[in-house]
């Protein structure tokens, strides 16, 4: 049975939905081919620049370009097609606008992508005002399955970045007793002072996690399968835990392996704990907080 299971994910591998099975967890998205999902509101209090042709973005990489270009630039969907740099027309899966994040009385520009491929991936980009029409590159994440709230928080998931965390992407570590760990998935970021920060963590967040990793490392040890490397989520599980506790409070790495340390006693720790630290590193690359 777990053969034909493990067949029927991979042949779903690469579809645009997630599947529902009792070992499957579906996982929001904010952009994808039905529209902008999880930010619509957000879209709606967005303003249109009057000119959007005329206006300048200075790119990460101090390069100066028109709004039109940079979106063209970022923009790598297949099958769909954008027109040259020198207009404004967008695909369905891309979106910007001007809006004062941080209340300080100046709008920042903020650009959605979505690149599309296998379960993967929205992007936003933040922009500054540095002066009429002109906007500096702040941060960008990347792969977040990101939600923007009413009052302008974004809810970033780990989700898309650990998805196949020694697992399959749909499969997840499923626990339907009464004292089940308490999902924890993502972070909350917002924008302030030119920054996209990270909202720190809480002692009931910190309390949260020990507590899941305690009844995570009670769990018999699951090796995973030859063919695909794959077990039942639960080092996946791990993952999205320290992934969040991480980044929650203060980006201590050694404080991270010290509490996967505590937990985390199967004979392949250092194999496990080696490729959370390779993802740690690509998340911090690919997104700016």
């Amino acid at each position: 049975m777990r053969k034909i299971v493990l067949l029927l994910l991979t042949l779903f591998n690469f579809s645009w939905g997630h599947a529902q099975q009792d070992s499957v967890l579906s996982q929001p998205k904010s952009l994808d081919e039905e529209g902008f999902d999880c930010t619509k509101g957000f879209i709606q209090r967005l303003e249109k620049p009057v000119a959007p042709s005329k206006v300048f973005v200075v790119t990460k990489s101090l390069k100066t370009v028109k709004l039109p270009a940079f979106m063209a630039t970022i923009y790598s969907h297949s099958g769909e097609f954008i027109n040259a740099p020198s207009t404004v027309e967008l695909p369905k899966l891309q979106d910007y606008g001007l809006i004062d994040l941080d209340k300080d009385g100046k709008k920042e520009l903020v650009v959605m992508n979505y690149t599309g491929g296998a379960h993967c991936c929205d992007e936003f980009y933040f922009f500054k005002n540095i002066g009429p029409d002109k906007y500096q590159y702040v941060a960008k994440t990347f792969a977040g399955d990101v939600c923007v709230s009413d009052s302008n928080e974004f809810s970033y998931s780990f989700y898309q970045q650990l998805g196949y965390f020694f697992t399959c992407f749909a499969c997840a570590y499923v626990d339907t007793s009464d004292g089940a760990p308490v999902e924890v998935r993502g972070i909350i970021l917002k924008y302030q002072k030119g920054k996209l920060t990270v909202v720190p963590g809480d002692q009931e967040l910190r309390s949260i996690i020990n507590d899941n990793l305690g009844k995570l490392g009670e769990q018999p040890y699951e090796k995973p399968d030859t063919a695909f490397g794959q077990d039942n989520g639960l080092r996946k599980e791990f993952a999205m835990n320290l992934a969040v506790f991480h980044f929650s409070f203060g980006r201590n790495i050694l404080e991270t392996q010290k509490l996967f340390n505590k937990y985390y006693k199967f004979p392949d720790a250092k194999k496990v704990w080696a490729e959370f630290v390779k993802q740690l590193q690509y998340i911090r690359k690919e997104s700016d907080f």
